[in-house]
């Protein structure tokens, strides 16, 4: 697909597009295979301190409580879920190759939503943070993990 331009009555020179839209739709589908790769497995999470202790916030969409486990090793909780069971009359057709392949203007990490993983992630336990007081509770597809704040204890300096 080639196009020529012109400008105040000059031409330009030509420029071509060597693809067609099914190496267009390839490429995207490529893309996309290799970003899930790369990416797939990170789950964001969100720390807050709450002044008096801290609030880890993990989106487990699909899970319910007995699907997660949460664990403490050497200062970091470990994560773990189940790949949610999708049931039969909730799972949603994918589009045909050909219908999807003329939808070429979009990034191919844009607009295709989440897909369902196992999850096995770790999170470093904050500076300060008291281990004997975790409480993970899951709602709502939000895994929410809070626990306390060690009071620091303060050293004397002495002179020699």
């Amino acid at each position: 697909m080639c196009h020529e331009s012109s400008h105040h009555g000059l031409r330009t020179k030509a420029w071509c597009f060597p693809f067609g839209h099914q190496d267009v739709a390839k490429m995207k589908k490529m893309a996309g295979n290799f970003m899930r790769g790369f990416l797939g497995r990170y789950i964001p999470y969100n720390i807050e301190d709450l002044g008096n202790s801290y609030l880890i916030t993990v989106p487990l969409a699909g899970r319910i409580k007995e699907d997660v486990t949460v664990s403490l090793i050497n200062k970091h909780l470990n994560i773990k879920a189940a790949k949610p069971q999708i049931s039969e009359s909730e799972k949603v057709k994918e589009k045909p190759e050909e219908e999807a392949s003329s939808d070429v203007c979009c990034l191919p990490f844009f607009g295709k939503g989440f897909t369902f993983i196992e999850v096995n992630m770790d999170i470093p336990l904050p500076v300060g943070a008291d281990p004997d007081t975790i409480v993970s509770k899951m709602a709502n597809g939000l895994l929410k993990i809070t626990m306390g704040k060690k009071t620091a204890k303060k050293i004397d300096v002495n002179e020699n």
